[in-house]
């Protein structure tokens, strides 16, 4: 649970532009490296997912995700994951997202992504495919290439010209989920990779999200007492839409405009 309590506290933190120090870094970095799972472990877990250990391309071969009580955790900006794809390769391409942005020279590290990559180059999820949760999958090696292989345009638009299409086609209903596709994630991949493409697409919904932004969205119970553990990451959900917007030119201000919960009645909003 220490690499899950680190992936996410470390997202929250680059999402809400809280500043980490060096020293906060490479004591991720260690603990993140001290927790890569025996090959026993991933043996065990692949045989249990009915897939042949030795060849296997489907899951994670580093770091097998923790079930609590048999239940699969939140993705790191609050989706729940419905399947052990999405689940364990979120898992283990979000950690080496983060240690690769922390310690890019390190050797163990550039061996562990080199290997990912290639895994997932043979994967139906990291060329494009959209079907159920392999589109959101999709969304993990998104993040994974824009922080570990920028330059590689190629498969960067492989995957996002149909996430991208997808995102066009979103309309009114619920903000989380849009077509199957947890929005906030969607959006930490565009803020990730910050290209011309990126930008006319948020460009094009940009009143959409603008919009998003100024709803009040529940932080807690709502008045009937009953509440949702998705709540929680409301707040979370405006920042990431405001950081999509801000990489617009017009938009490059926009931390400026305060996302506040409302003590009356616990939603949060942004004054824009």
């Amino acid at each position: 649970m220490e690499n899950y309590k680190i992936l996410t506290e470390f997202n929250k933190k680059e999402i809400f532009g809280e500043d980490i120090s060096n020293s906060e870094k490479k004591e991720a970095v260690s603990v993140l490296l001290n927790g890569i799972c025996e090959k026993e472990t991933v043996w065990k877990y692949k045989k249990c997912m009915r897939v042949n250990p030795e060849t296997d391309s489907i899951y994670p071969n580093y770091y097998i995700p923790p079930y609590h009580g048999n239940k699969k955790l939140r993705l790191v900006q609050g989706f729940l994951p419905k399947t052990n794809i999405l689940y364990a390769n979120h898992y283990e391409l979000e950690i080496i997202r983060l240690l690769f942005r922390y310690a890019p020279e390190h050797e163990k590290i550039n061996e562990m992504a080199d290997k990912v990559l290639f895994r997932l180059k043979s994967t139906c999820y990291g060329n494009s495919c959209m079907q159920g949760e392999c589109a959101t999958t999709g969304i993990s090696v998104l993040r994974l290439l824009s922080a570990v292989c920028p330059d590689d345009l190629e498969w960067e638009d492989k995957l996002l010209s149909p996430l991208g299409d997808t995102f066009l086609s979103f309309g009114p209903g619920q903000a989380a989920i849009q077509k199957g596709l947890p929005l906030s994630y969607l959006l930490m991949a565009f803020t990730d990779i910050n290209n011309e493409k990126t930008k006319a697409l948020i460009a094009q919904k940009k009143e959409w999200l603008l919009n998003l932004l100024r709803k009040g969205w529940i932080t807690g119970k709502p008045l009937n007492g009953k509440g949702s553990e998705a709540d929680n990451y409301n707040l979370l959900g405006k920042y990431i839409i405001r950081n999509a917007l801000g990489t617009l030119p017009e938009y490059e201000n926009i931390s400026e405009h305060e996302i506040y919960i409302n003590s009356k009645n616990d939603r949060c909003y942004c004054n824009i």
